[in-house]
Order: C-alpha cells, then sequence, then structure tokens
C-alpha cells in the first residue's frame, strides 16, 4: 500500500471497475493496514500468506519492482489471475521465469499495467489511426514533457533507480507507460539507434 497500491485500493473501492470487489489488502507495515481493517477488509502483513488465502480470485501486484517476479509467482501457483505493475519484473531473467509460470497455467491471466491504454484521448487517437482517417503514418516523433520526477521521489525508497531494485531508473520507471503507448498506437519499430 505505498503510493499505486493506495490509488488502486481506492478505485476499486469506489466501484469503479465493473464485476470487481475488493476484498484484501496486504502491506508489510501495520498502520497501513488499519484504515482498511476499519473499512471491512482483510488484511495481510504477508503477500504470500494472502495468495493463499483462498479469499481471493484475482491479485494486483504494486510492490517495488524487485518483488514483482516473486509475489506473481507466488499468486499463479496459488491458483490466482495476476495483474502487475509494470516493469513485470526488474530484470530480463525474472520476468522470463514469471513468464513461464504463466505459461504452466494457461487457464490464468497474467498482465501488465499500461493504464494509459484506457485514457479516452490515447483510445480516441488508436481508433483513428485504425480506421485509416489520418491516413498513411509516415513518421513519428514522441515528446512526453510532463513525467518529470524529483530527486524527493527517487529518495523515497532505496530501491529505486537502483539496478537491483528498479532494473535501472526513469527507462523502467516511467518510459514503459510511453514505450507501450508508441508500440500501441504506431506498430512495433524496425530500427532503434541511441
Amino acid at each position: 500500500l505505498g503510493n499505486i497500491g493506495r490509488h488502486h485500493a481506492t478505485y476499486l473501492l469506489e466501484g469503479r471497475v465493473p464485476r470487481c470487489e475488493l476484498v484484501a489488502v496486504c502491506a508489510p507495515t501495520a498502520s497501513k493496514l488499519e484504515p482498511y481493517a476499519a473499512k471491512g477488509l482483510q488484511t495481510f502483513t504477508d503477500a504470500e500468506v494472502l495468495s493463499r488465502s483462498g479469499q481471493l480470485d484475482a491479485v494486483l501486484i504494486a510492490t517495488p519492482h524487485y518483488q514483482h517476479t516473486a509475489l506473481g509467482i507466488a499468486a499463479l501457483e496459488a491458483g490466482l489471475h495476476v495483474m502487475v505493475e509494470k516493469p513485470i519484473s526488474a530484470h530480463k531473467a525474472d520476468a522470463e521465469r514469471l513468464l513461464a509460470c504463466a505459461a504452466q497455467h494457461p487457464q490464468l491471466v497474467l498482465g501488465g499495467m499500461f493504464q494509459l491504454r484506457v485514457e479516452p484521448r490515447y483510445a480516441k487517437l488508436r481508433s483513428l489511426l485504425a480506421a485509416g482517417d489520418l491516413g498513411r503514418i509516415q513518421r513519428v516523433t514522441w515528446i512526453n514533457t510532463d513525467w518529470f520526477r524529483t530527486e524527493t521521489y527517487y529518495a523515497s525508497g532505496g530501491w529505486r533507480a537502483t539496478w537491483q531494485g528498479e532494473g535501472g531508473g526513469v527507462l523502467l520507471n516511467q518510459c514503459p507507460h510511453n514505450l507501450d503507448l508508441f508500440q500501441w498506437l504506431f506498430g512495433m519499430p524496425q530500427q532503434v539507434s541511441g
């Protein structure tokens, strides 16, 4: 129940996702759980115990990146559908382990959180592109300047902007949203240089 976890809990409690009910939350710090217990939710301080509780159909993992793989695998092995905040893992080998586990459980859904795909402006742009209303796209320049993170943001967690905890910095923390939107709207690039 850090920054993004509290955000997810809020909109789920408000009923903004049809056919979804938030029944439990997990945080290693008991004081973060108190407001949710007061609302009648089950609370857990251990995510793997939560996954094995038998109380859930699905879990949304919104922890520091380095925890995504282990928690995702534990949830899949407990028979839960899994939505993982981006990136699904901090390192490629870990992502491959998580994907391999998901392949062993084809009845379950593993998804990565890319919420910008449902923002109306991007959905409209995609429909315009798909319908050909903008003609054949010859070139795309993507500039996004409103995702600035201050030093305070990076200091808010010792895992942020580290190879061990995050798998890197901005490229793996904020930029995946833009990279995902770019390929979702325009397709995969044929060539990349840097």
